[in-house]
């Protein structure tokens, strides 16, 4: 499975309205579980809290990743959000978020969420990768441009 496969246009918002870390977690989670019903919106937003009391998940220069598991779901989820005037989010640089990469794995398959994690940090690595989405003005657009990045950086996983 591929990156851009979590990231399908469908699965981006590309103006996200949210000012903190807190409404962006209830902008995402609510934008999933219209999408996936079955998913519980207390349980989601439960999971990334406690996910953030260990360190927090804004990693990367803009870039933020926060994630969550839960039992028996079978695949992993992927939202991904572009916010053109930045998100404060408590990042380890102390600057705004701009782009975020919310995903909910499976608890039953740990191996797989951590190398979708691990996959997306080296991806974001890249120095050309955050102002390239930035300029994406449709969620086709964004989804084009990881499928791009993916296809240059070979970052392939199953």
């Amino acid at each position: 499975m591929l990156i851009s496969e979590i990231f399908k246009p469908e699965w981006i918002l590309i103006d996200l309205k949210s000012q903190t870390k807190e409404e962006l977690f209830k902008e995402l989670v609510d934008f999933l579980v219209k999408k996936e019903p079955s998913l519980s919106k207390e349980t989601l937003l439960d999971g990334l809290r406690e996910r953030e009391k260990k360190m927090t998940t804004g990693i990367a220069r803009n870039i933020a990743l926060p994630h969550t598991h839960l039992p028996n779901l079978g695949k992993t989820y992927g939202v991904l959000g572009i916010s053109q005037k930045g998100i404060e989010y408590q990042s380890l640089d102390g600057k705004p978020v701009h782009i975020v990469m919310f995903l909910v794995g499976d608890d039953n398959a740990p191996d797989g969420h951590l190398f979708i994690l691990k996959n997306l940090a080296l991806l974001m690595t890249n120095p050309e990768f955050y102002p390239a989405m930035m300029k994406c003005k449709t969620a086709k657009e964004a989804s084009t441009t990881i499928s791009q990045f993916e296809e240059l950086s070979k970052f392939y996983f199953s």
